[in-house]
């Protein structure tokens, strides 16, 4: 038999301007599930594409939705902006652990009252609006004054050192002086993401998004969906249409050459990047149904008499998967520490655990994965953090984190130089305040509450991971230009894992608050 020759190695990047995300996907399944090179099946597949989408179609209907290759979906990748929505919102949209993106930092933001989303509850009654308004538009005045004077103060008392340029020094002092502020802005303030994410992770982003409590955040699961199903912006868009028409216009006398325009406009039209992947999605009616139900289990269970929020950090390792399954599905439904809740969880027998725990998994259906809550793992940090150094904490996505819900029964939190700089007692008495606000907004409207509530408010959440990550967050969110609220608590979370394991903990590389610089930042 003649020699056959080894095929050369080829690699090389597929997709462009008139590839949408969803016919890439398509493309790239076709091809895995054939023996020819990825030039060819891309180049047999365009015409289809073009002709109306119908093979491509065909094909995720009887692979994607039928047969369950979830894997499809991994394939497609859009980039989308998600604007001008409140910091409560932003912390959902992020919440998946396969996702890539930004939220805008609030340091580069300018914030007014008006810049604030109001609840759709909150504006059906002219009373309740007045008074989540007259709130807003508190704490924005109590914000702008008290970044006045800190920025004042810190510019004071750390003056512009030689040979440090000014611009540098105008930015960090900035900085510092917001970073003290930020704690009164309140959560319903509007930001930005961008992000970039498969069809699988915005499937399960928009059917997670659908089931919130939250009026905004479930308006923001379908703007995606449709986002998904509108042609996407393309900054060459204009510029291209606008070009082909011209040449249209001087050659429609040539018809060669007005076959070759209309092939190119054709080729060329803006897309939707995901039109069939998400079209099933819906709200997740396991999730809700289960936490609904959890809740009743806590309230019968649990023979707790006050929320303890006396710590920052605790530890938890070396748990049986079963008792840390139920006490965190517990943990999630109500406002008590982790600590509170496992203490009474290990001691109830293995039949009731059995019991709690088929509860949580009994409403799974076929194409449900198993709920957050029920991921166990090594290292188990219950942390109580002010909700802005959440906001930080949270973008650490290689972890399993269960959060409770907003709530002002924790208490403030405030930035360990406040009193340096003089603006401790203002800012307390702001957020006793509006502390007394929020507990009157609570009994009629939690949405409301919640949304007026300022960063500075406390939330706990459970952080589930393993020893690299304990390692990579000691290192990344302490040193220089980190902010002190964050710092603390990573500091915090090593000096826990010492107590699990002081042999791995002490090569944790970490910097000590007394590093801390207002030139850096």
């Amino acid at each position: 038999m003649p020699k056959t020759k080894t095929p050369a190695r080829q690699i090389y990047a597929v997709g462009g301007l008139a590839l949408p995300p969803e016919a890439t996907a398509y493309g790239l399944a076709r091809y895995s599930r054939s023996d020819q090179p990825a030039r060819q099946t891309f180049t047999a597949m365009a015409e289809k594409i073009l002709q109306g989408n119908d093979a491509m179609k065909r094909f995720f209907e009887v692979f994607y939705f039928q047969y369950g290759h979830a894997s499809i979906a991994d394939l497609a990748h859009v980039a989308m902006a998600i604007e001008n929505i409140s910091m409560i919102a932003a912390m959902d949209v992020v919440d998946e652990q396969l996702w890539d993106g930004q939220e805008r930092s609030t340091r580069y933001q300018h914030f007014s009252p008006e810049a604030v989303h109001t609840p759709v509850s909150v504006t059906r009654s002219k009373r309740l609006q007045q008074h989540y308004r007259t709130g807003i538009n508190y704490l924005m005045s109590e914000y702008e004054k008290l970044y006045s004077d800190l920025l004042a103060a810190v510019r004071e008392q750390n003056p512009l050192p030689k040979h440090y340029s000014e611009s540098a020094y105008k930015s960090a002092t900035r900085a510092r002086a917001f970073d003290m502020a930020r704690y009164l802005l309140p959560l319903g303030t509007l930001t930005s993401v961008g992000q970039i994410t498969s069809g699988r992770t915005l499937e399960k982003m928009i059917s997670r998004l659908l089931s919130s409590e939250y009026s905004e955040i479930r308006s923001v699961a379908a703007d995606i969906k449709t986002a998904c199903q509108t042609p996407a912006f393309n900054p060459f868009s204009n510029e291209i249409t606008a070009a082909l028409h011209d040449l249209g216009k001087k050659l429609k006398t040539n018809p060669a050459a007005c076959r070759t325009i209309r092939r190119l406009q054709q080729v060329l039209q803006a897309n939707q990047p995901l039109p069939t992947l998400i079209k099933y999605t819906a709200p997740m009616s396991y999730g809700i149904t289960t936490k609904q139900q959890l809740r009743q289990v806590a309230k019968k269970l649990l023979k707790i008499k006050q929320i303890d929020s006396s710590t920052d950090v605790t530890a938890f390792a070396q748990q049986d998967p079963l008792v840390e399954a139920v006490s965190t599905a517990v943990y999630w439904v109500t406002h008590y520490s982790y600590a509170q809740i496992y203490g009474q969880v290990k001691r109830w027998s293995r039949k009731q655990l059995r019991a709690i725990f088929e509860l949580t998994i009994k409403h799974r259906g076929t194409h449900d994965e198993l709920l957050r809550a029920l991921d166990t793992h090594s290292v188990t940090f219950d942390i109580l953090m002010d909700a802005g150094s959440y906001r930080d904490m949270h973008r650490h996505r290689r972890t399993i984190q269960v959060a409770q819900d907003f709530t002002y029964q924790h208490g403030y939190d405030m930035h360990l130089e406040l009193g340096k700089y003089g603006g401790q007692y203002p800012y307390q008495l702001a957020m006793d305040t509006i502390t007394a606000t929020l507990q009157k907004l609570e009994r009629t409207n939690h949405e409301a509450a919640v949304y007026l509530m300022p960063m500075g408010f406390k939330r706990r959440a459970l952080f589930k991971m393993s020893w690299n990550e304990i390692d990579y967050i000691g290192k990344l969110r302490t040193g220089g230009g980190r902010h002190l609220s964050y710092w603390k608590i990573a500091l915090r979370m090593v000096e826990e894992a010492a107590k699990i394991s002081p042999e791995r903990a002490k090569h944790i590389p970490t910097t000590p608050l007394s590093a801390d610089s207002v030139y850096e930042r």
